[in-house]
């Protein structure tokens, strides 16, 4: 089995330890592949909290992602107060 499904199935099993195990015994393959496991072992506090808690970052992302978009549509306000009046429009 390949690293990648073997990283997925532990997240999705949330099996912590196994994935630690996965990541620490990895032998490099690809430089693409080493790459990711590397970056992955960097950020290991970040991965090891996805196998344990639930909430993701998601909903807020895609707000914010409404406003940029929203921003960028309108070249700009007037005054801020009318900047939150249509952000609470594109919200309801």
């Amino acid at each position: 089995m390949r690293c990648v499904s073997r990283c997925f199935q532990c997240t999705e099993e949330k099996n912590r330890e196994r994935l630690i195990y996965v990541l620490e015994n990895y032998r490099r393959s690809g430089q693409n592949m080493g790459t990711a496991i590397s970056t992955l072992k960097k950020n290991m506090t970040a991965v090891l909290n996805i196998v344990e808690y639930d909430f993701s970052n998601g909903p807020v992302e895609g707000i914010n992602r409404r406003i940029k978009s929203l921003k960028r549509s309108c070249f700009g306000f007037r005054n801020l107060d009318n900047f939150r009046k249509r952000i609470a429009l594109i919200r309801s």
